[in-house]
């Protein structure tokens, strides 16, 4: 990305003030899309916050953790972090490339021939156990390749979402996502940390991690789940990256469609997240 002046950040963020939101589906941010200069763009913004320690730390986590991902062989547009005053607090502001509405996985995944549905799952799952092998061993890092975070551009996997930036260990990571939360305030009150792992186990273990996305699908094509539910179970156990006690426990969590955690549901209902519900109506294993 070419750098953007303060001048012309101050007039994208000046425009967007009378634009709506893009998508419902984001939870941290408010994403709008935005034409400058001929170059599509999404702006996030951020719920703002007093403490500028943990500003920076989130900038200097997030540059980090895309370098990281990026070692780790994944495709991501050009993206660009930074801050601005709001009243007496900051609000981190994220600056990306763009991608056309049909190119977003989710789209595809919905709209796709069961044939295609197949290739773009595999897509993900090749996606994921790539990074699973390439990823830094000597830092703690985290990772969600749910599908509302991918588009396919050109035939390859582009991944966008970044935020929260994830270089770090779970506890961490849970601790964040309560200070970056709208609604981290109420969710402490009723939620203890903890539990919170039943979100971000998706993000640190491989079982949790692969059964999250078929579990996307699922809701998705609730109508294929028997379909997708064969296909994943397939590519499991062929696959020769995955270690035996990973096959199993994913095998086990794929006898039906993957549910999200009542914790999840809760926290979308509290921020109006739009989403598919979990498939409750029985599907043969």
């Amino acid at each position: 990305m070419n750098p953007l002046t303060q001048e012309e950040i101050g007039k994208i963020l000046q425009d967007i003030a009378s634009k709506e939101k893009s998508s419902d589906l984001g939870y941290f941010s408010k994403p709008f899309r935005v034409t400058y200069n001929d170059r599509a763009l999404f702006i996030k913004l951020y719920f703002p916050v007093k403490d500028q320690k943990l500003i920076s730390s989130i900038m200097a986590n997030h540059d980090d953790y895309i370098r990281e991902l990026k070692l780790a062989g994944l495709k991501i547009p050009e993206t660009k972090i930074l801050s601005k005053p709001s009243g007496n607090k900051h609000q981190l502001i994220i600056i990306q490339d763009a991608f056309r509405d049909e190119e977003l996985l989710r789209n595809r995944i919905i709209n796709g021939s069961p044939e295609e549905l197949k290739r773009l799952c595999f897509m993900v799952f090749d996606e994921m156990l790539q990074f699973l092998i390439k990823k830094n061993r000597q830092k703690e890092i985290g990772f969600h390749p749910t599908l509302r975070n991918y588009c396919v551009h050109k035939g390859d996997l582009w991944f966008f979402d970044t935020f929260p930036p994830m270089l770090m260990n779970q506890k961490e990571l849970n601790g964040l996502i309560l200070k970056m939360s709208p609604y981290g305030g109420l969710l402490k009150k009723i939620i203890p940390l903890r539990l919170i792992n039943k979100v971000t186990d998706e993000y640190y273990h491989t079982d949790k991690m692969f059964t999250g996305i078929v579990g996307s699908c699922c809701r998705l094509r609730p109508a294929d789940a028997d379909k997708i539910l064969t296909f994943s179970r397939e590519y499991v156990n062929q696959s020769v990256s995955l270690t035996d006690e990973d096959k199993e426990s994913i095998i086990r969590l794929l006898r039906k469609p993957p549910k999200l955690s009542g914790i999840w549901i809760l926290i979308r209902k509290l921020s109006g997240n739009k989403g598919k519900p979990n498939i409750n109506t029985p599907i043969s294993a």
